[in-house]
């Protein structure tokens, strides 16, 4: 793997966290900060010339899609999420933001399922969905790290 991915993927770890703190202290993702991080992203893959643009893009077009739930569903998700779920596409591209949205919304699913059970929440309760985010990423990226030779 090439060092600016590895650098991607260690600054999108560092994004998802922060966001993760800011949506689970207030339940909200200021909207700037996702569009600052993509742009400063995007430019890091101009610089370094490593970018497969295609996949950037899919990435990209990923929290476009949650934009659009968002949009359709009232913000049942919110629009925040659909724009850090971009962030992160322009930083590691389709594959990898597709695994770490399809792993968080595992994540989130069984936390749902044991609030519920406890009685801690109710079926109309939000949840903070970044940090669930954030949990993906370093699984995926440990996976990605490992698979790659990573500190060997």
């Amino acid at each position: 793997m090439e060092e600016g991915r590895i650098w991607a993927q260690i600054l999108t770890a560092v994004f998802l966290g922060i966001c993760g703190a800011a949506d689970f202290k207030s339940k909200r993702i200021r909207r700037p900060v996702p569009l600052i991080f993509a742009a400063g992203m995007l430019l890091f893959h101009i610089l370094l010339r490593d970018a497969d643009w295609i996949s950037l893009f899919g990435g990209i077009l990923v929290g476009l899609g949650l934009l659009a739930a968002a949009r359709l569903t009232g913000e049942a998700i919110g629009y925040g999420d659909g724009l850090t779920v971009a962030a992160c596409g322009a930083a590691v591209g389709f594959a990898q933001t597709f695994c770490v949205f399809a792993l968080a919304v595992c994540l989130a699913a069984v936390w749902s399922a044991i609030l519920l059970l406890f009685k801690k929440a109710g079926r109309k309760d939000a949840i903070p969905f970044v940090p669930f985010l954030f949990a993906a990423q370093i699984c995926v990226m440990a996976g990605v790290l490992r698979q790659s030779g990573f500190g060997n």
